[in-house]
């Protein structure tokens, strides 16, 4: 028996580098690794031994948690985003799609 390992929907547009924001933890962080249903991201934590040290601790985020805001919300475009500031939500919409939606 094959199992054929398929992608998460939010998980196709998501590549390495990419800025994400995990809705839970209202966190935003950069995509170190991709996997088929989640992102590994590095997140600052402060640990206190003797001093206190912000230490990069990799954690791995489910794709139902995320928003990836290197793309166009619209139309998955990665060119001229502009936040979008109006609805409350972090995310970012591409020149083209904001002027269409200012049309209407």
């Amino acid at each position: 028996m094959k199992l054929k390992i398929i992608n998460h929907p939010r998980m196709r547009d998501v590549v390495v580098g990419d800025q994400v924001y995990c809705h839970p933890r209202h966190i935003f962080a950069h995509v170190v690794e991709t996997f088929p249903s989640a992102v590994c991201v590095r997140v600052g934590t402060l640990t206190i031994k003797r001093t206190m040290e912000l230490v990069l601790a990799p954690q791995l985020w489910p794709a139902d948690e995320i928003e990836n805001l290197s793309v166009c919300r619209f139309c998955g475009s990665r060119d001229g985003l502009h936040d979008e500031a109006a609805t409350g939500v972090p995310s970012r919409i591409c020149a083209d799609c904001l002027a269409e939606d200012s049309r209407r």
